[in-house]
């Protein structure tokens, strides 16, 4: 006899066997009905004959008791327990088509937990919103397949609540709430400053607005503000350049960032880049200035923590002011600036307005006006002074050491 007309006995056993389970299946209490439920969702598995698509499919079948009694199911999913099986693969392989509706319970059900998220806006009241957290879902998948192969043993109908646990959100309501304190508020003075100047300032402020800068984040005042020129906005203002008081665009910047450094170092923030001025500062003490430009100077500050902190910078027409907001500090810190040398005040330059650049005509002849001030030479250091929350110093740290060049003022006589 040819080789294509040979057929095992036991396969021709196996396929009298499947024939015949098939008249079970009519046997409602021979076959499994599950009913899995969680909440509103409810998802139904019947147990259904499987029609073998050749005799390899057919044999398979018999070995894995698919299309058998619920009793002889269950004693082959017993066996393989006893031998070490989990109850997931003991259960799929005689319900393989359990696993279709188990994993569309997990598709349906499982949920990833959502952190509570905090939004900042300084420009609307309150400036802090935090949504809630949300524990998330995961269903029990081994557990799940437990359950069902005991409750099978008590009954082929069966109704079970679908097991699962709650992973709990890694960000809580309260950790954002405690990042809502004012952990420093600093400002300077520009009252006296021209209207360009002014304008300047309060751009600059508006920049750096609204900042956020994340655990382990470095926030860059160039890269925040952008560059200073006619087509961001600012306007001809005096700079400091080549140790001289000059009209430039952008004047007035860097008192922003002389604001924000020190907030910022009240905050208890690391600074990663900060330039002095060539000049004293006017509006600052010595040693705790930020000098800025768009090329080569910046003013760069890390928030070395795990959370994030929040800047709030704004004016009030003649004071620029920068809130820091985050988790609480445990201390206090506080600002020492020492001079350590002051240089001869140099004498004025004296120049005859011919132009009328700083007078009015009819201005009388002779009238004198400042224009610029002289200034010393200086030197100076800058400290930053911890306190415990009784008034107790705690540590005394050198934060700058610095030297200002002296600077002729000018004296414009009037024609």
């Amino acid at each position: 006899m040819g080789l294509k007309y040979k057929i095992s006995f036991l396969t021709i056993l196996m396929i009298f066997a499947v024939s015949s389970l098939g008249v079970m299946k009519v046997n409602a209490q021979s076959t499994a009905y599950i009913e899995l439920y969680y909440g509103n969702e409810i998802f139904v598995y019947r147990d259904e004959y499987i029609e073998p698509s050749n005799h390899l499919v057919a044999e398979e079948i018999f070995e894995r008791r698919i299309n058998a009694p619920l009793e002889s199911k269950l004693e082959l999913i017993r066996r393989k327990l006893r031998n070490g099986a989990d109850y997931k693969s003991a259960m799929l392989t005689c319900f393989p088509l359990l696993q279709n509706t188990v994993d569309g319970v997990i598709k349906t059900l499982n949920r990833e937990p959502q952190d509570s998220e905090i939004r900042f806006d300084p420009s609307v009241k309150p400036m802090f919103t935090i949504s809630r957290e949300r524990a998330g879902v995961k269903v029990l998948e081994d557990r799940l397949y437990m359950d069902i192969y005991f409750a099978l043993i008590m009954s082929p109908s069966i109704k079970i609540k679908v097991p699962i646990e709650k992973p709990t959100a890694q960000i809580t309501v309260r950790d954002n709430i405690v990042l809502t304190n004012l952990r420093a508020k600093y400002s300077t003075d520009f009252s006296s400053s021209t209207d360009e100047r002014k304008h300047n300032i309060s751009l600059a402020l508006s920049k750096i607005n609204g900042a956020i800068i994340g655990g382990g984040e470095t926030l860059s005042f160039n890269d925040t503000v952008g560059r200073r020129t006619a087509q961001n906005g600012f306007l001809e203002a005096k700079i400091i350049k080549g140790g001289k008081y000059v009209p430039g665009i952008g004047g007035g910047v860097c008192q922003v960032s002389t604001t924000l450094y020190n907030a910022a170092l009240l905050s208890d923030l690391q600074i990663v880049d900060v330039n002095r001025h060539s000049l004293q500062s006017s509006y600052e003490l010595p040693s705790f200035d930020a000098m800025v430009n768009s090329g080569s100077s910046d003013l760069k500050i890390c928030n070395a923590g795990e959370r994030p902190v929040f800047i709030k910078a704004y004016s009030d027409g003649g004071r620029a002011y920068v809130e820091i907001y985050g988790s609480k500090l445990p201390y206090t810190i506080k600002r020492k600036s020492e001079v350590t040398f002051t240089g001869e005040t140099p004498e004025y330059d004296e120049v005859v307005d011919e132009s009328l650049q700083y007078f009015e005509v009819g201005t009388e002849s002779g009238t004198r006006k400042a224009v610029s001030y002289s200034h010393p030479e200086v030197h100076s250091n800058g400290y930053l002074l911890y306190y415990d929350n009784y008034g107790k110093l705690l540590e005394t740290k050198l934060i700058r050491t610095d030297k200002y060049n002296s600077v002729k003022g000018l004296i414009a006589i009037a024609p």
